[in-house]
């Protein structure tokens, strides 16, 4: 009796393969042929699973949004709200060398992305994903507050989106200057001073001006 393949462990593994070309050599060396050989496949068996270099590539970015929402699913419920808000916010940062090779990855290939319109495609859905992470986080932490403040809230979301992206980025491209228990805590801090800001703006008290944050 012939033997099933999974064919989703199948491309998944081919993409972990590609992950470790691409630290290794760069978007440019990640190659069907070089990806194939990573693998210990044959570049026709590869083919069979990607039928093109950009087929595998906006596959393996977008591998790395889903492992992180995946954990992000199967966090614990936590102590407190603004805890779960931190649990949840801190997955998206390469905090151990697991999460780190995702987003070492995932930042050259958006970096990579050019006019290729499968990494294009790819690029944009994994941006809006974690934008909306962002919003359940922000509404996580504040519950219904501020609810009645959409703009504040929208700000709030831009203002965390470019916190994480800004640690990831760091934590990946500076590592000595940045460390993951700074990272972390620079991060703790700013949902905090996001909670109370929504909740001072939630009892009418005003706002602190932007340029002051």
């Amino acid at each position: 009796m012939p033997k099933l393949i999974d064919h989703e462990s199948r491309r998944e593994e081919i993409a972990a393969a590609a992950w470790r070309v691409i630290v290794r050599d760069g978007v440019a060396g990640a190659s069907v042929r070089s990806v194939a050989a990573e693998a210990g496949l044959s570049v026709g068996s590869l083919r069979h699973v990607f039928a093109s270099q950009s087929q595998l590539l906006a596959f393996a970015m977008k591998l790395v949004i889903d492992r992180a929402g995946e954990r992000v699913r199967r966090l614990p419920r936590a102590p407190s709200p603004l805890e779960s808000a931190e649990a949840m916010a801190e997955e998206l940062l390469p905090l151990d060398e697991d999460r780190r090779l995702e987003m070492e990855v995932y930042l050259a290939l958006f970096s990579a992305s050019g006019a290729d319109p499968n990494l294009q495609e790819t690029k944009q859905d994994a941006w809006r994903r974690v934008r909306t992470t962002c919003r359940i986080i922000i509404d996580q932490a504040v519950g219904a507050e501020a609810k009645d403040r959409p703009e504040r809230i929208e700000t709030e979301v831009i203002l965390l989106h470019a916190v994480i992206d800004g640690l990831a980025s760091h934590l990946v491209w500076q590592p000595t200057e940045l460390k993951p228990h700074d990272a972390r805590r620079a991060l703790v801090e700013h949902l905090q001073q996001m909670q109370a800001r929504l909740s001072e703006s939630s009892v009418g008290t005003p706002e602190v001006p932007t340029q002051n944050w």
